[in-house]
């Protein structure tokens, strides 16, 4: 009893150092070895799953580094079976799925072109099973979904667009998630409708919501212009404003969020370095 007790804080403990390291952008291999060395002292599946998908997302991150074809697609590789065995121990657990997601994404990405539609399925699996079961407001996982629907040439953009709202919409309140915001700003300066075709389209999205009694998240939020949304960045609806507009507006916001969040990791500074030539660039 006195040993588990002792456990749970040092676990939260070593926890709090790598994913401070992690976000920092410092040393990923020594972040591995970490884990690596904390994942027998786990003594629950609970927390056996919380040390593997902490090992799936070093994994990706170092995979990510790397230049070399081969050595990109060995460490996605560890990454997807380290975030599938977290889901053996944890199904219900968010972060597993979503590094097994992101390892599949970059894995997929090694191979050529042909090939790499076949990783879709499955990333679109993960990405459901988060949204529709287990956690509707993970954030990364709605831009996730949107980032999948905008690169395939069968999917929507529209619901890219949405699906990009919704996660900025549910960026955590003690995070700048500044990467949220600019993609959602770059979708919709990309798409340029006017205030009239975006309020025409809202209505038509209104009217399918209310025939859709009973849709998953991911149906629902396809259509999320059709909501009656509160957005932090303006008063006006969504069909007063045409996307550019709305796209000052959200930039704006998320340069004032950042300013508020102490002390961001490597990823929101470079995020809010991106922000400031968005703003420039498209003043």
């Amino acid at each position: 009893m006195i040993k588990t007790l002792l456990l749970i804080p040092l676990l939260a403990l070593q926890f709090q150092s790598v994913d401070n390291a992690v976000q920092q952008g410092k040393d990923y291999p020594a972040c591995e070895q970490t884990l690596l060395e904390m994942l027998p002292q786990a003594e629950n599946a609970k927390e056996k799953a919380s040390v593997l998908w902490r090992l799936a997302r070093v994994s990706y991150l170092i995979g990510e580094d790397q230049t070399d074809k081969m050595a990109r697609r060995e460490q996605f590789n560890k990454g997807i079976a380290y975030a599938e065995r977290g889901c053996r121990e944890n199904p219900r657990d968010p972060q597993c799925l979503m590094w097994h997601c992101a390892n599949v994404g970059g894995e997929c990405q090694t191979h050529p072109l042909m090939e790499q539609a076949s990783a879709v399925p499955v990333m679109t699996q993960d990405l459901s099973r988060i949204l529709n079961d287990v956690d509707p407001r993970l954030s990364e996982a709605w831009q996730a979904l949107s980032e999948l629907f905008y690169h395939h040439p069968l999917k929507s953009n529209d619901s890219a667009i949405n699906y990009a709202r919704t996660a900025a919409l549910n960026a955590p309140k003690d995070e700048a998630r500044v990467i949220a915001y600019n993609y959602l700003a770059t979708l919709l300066y990309e798409r340029n409708w006017s205030a009239n075709k975006r309020a025409s389209q809202a209505a038509d999205h209104s009217a399918k919501l209310a025939k859709l009694a009973g849709g998953s998240n991911i149906d629902r939020y396809a259509l999320a212009d059709g909501m009656k949304l509160t957005l932090p960045w303006t008063d006006k609806a969504l069909g007063e404003l045409s996307d550019r507009e709305e796209v000052r507006l959200i930039l704006a916001y998320a340069e004032n969020r950042y300013k508020t969040i102490g002390n961001p990791g490597k990823t929101e500074r470079d995020e809010y370095k991106n922000l400031l030539k968005l703003k420039q660039q498209w003043k």
